[in-house]
């Protein structure tokens, strides 16, 4: 089986705070007021440590190996708690071209990945290969995008469109849905939402400190 995509190297686990798109910055608040999108989230659920996610024991085999990855990066697409799982083939083995595809779920809802083995990249001469994997789809869940603009922006409240809890979406591609900031009572621009491997991304041309503008 061949792969047709591939990545240079593994993805990082950790939660990286986006760039809320392109443009000026002002620490001034300009009045501004748009209609209110119908979902409000107070308190969105945010993602888990990865410490709380199952790992691979000590001696575990490779596919069981990746298979413990793949469940943390999932829930880094996912952005929010859920149930997680993963599986790869047995036959997958820690040797440069190996290749598989394996399978993820977050609530259910399933992800292929792409998953190669390659050589290293560690400048510091670690071990000779490595393995990198990539979604053939992305999640979006409605505490994953209002945590992360509760990340970015830090607004009293943030208000979403109709956003499953969980649902498959185009990695790196548009989702129809889109998020707010309300602070003071006024609500910001609506920001539509793509799906990257670590978190929602927000678009954004203009921002004040708490809210999107233009």
């Amino acid at each position: 089986m061949r792969v047709k995509r591939r990545i240079a190297a593994m993805g990082g686990l950790g939660l990286l705070l986006t760039a809320c798109g392109t443009g000026s910055q002002d620490d001034t608040e300009p009045e501004h007021a748009f209609p209110e999108l119908p979902r409000a989230v107070a308190e969105p659920v945010p993602q888990p440590s990865h410490l709380s996610i199952p790992w691979a024991s000590d001696g575990a085999v490779f596919h069981e190996v990746v298979a413990a990855g793949l469940r943390a990066k999932t829930v880094d697409l996912a952005n929010t708690a859920g149930a997680v799982t993963a599986r790869c083939p047995a036959d997958l083995e820690l040797r440069d071209g190996a290749e598989a595809v394996c399978a993820s779920t977050f609530e259910g809802l399933e992800v292929e990945w792409d998953v190669i083995v390659g050589p290293s990249t560690d400048p510091n001469g670690g071990a000779p290969v490595q393995w990198s994997a990539e979604p053939r789809q992305g999640i979006l869940t409605l505490d994953g995008a209002a945590h992360q603009v509760y990340t970015v922006f830090g607004p009293d409240l943030v208000r979403c469109t109709d956003i499953p809890k969980a649902v498959l979406v185009p990695l790196h591609g548009t989702t129809n849905h889109s998020c707010q900031t309300v602070m003071d009572g006024k609500a910001g621009k609506p920001m539509p939402i793509e799906v990257g491997l670590v978190h929602p991304l927000l678009t954004c041309r203009q921002r004040t400190v708490h809210a999107c503008t233009g």
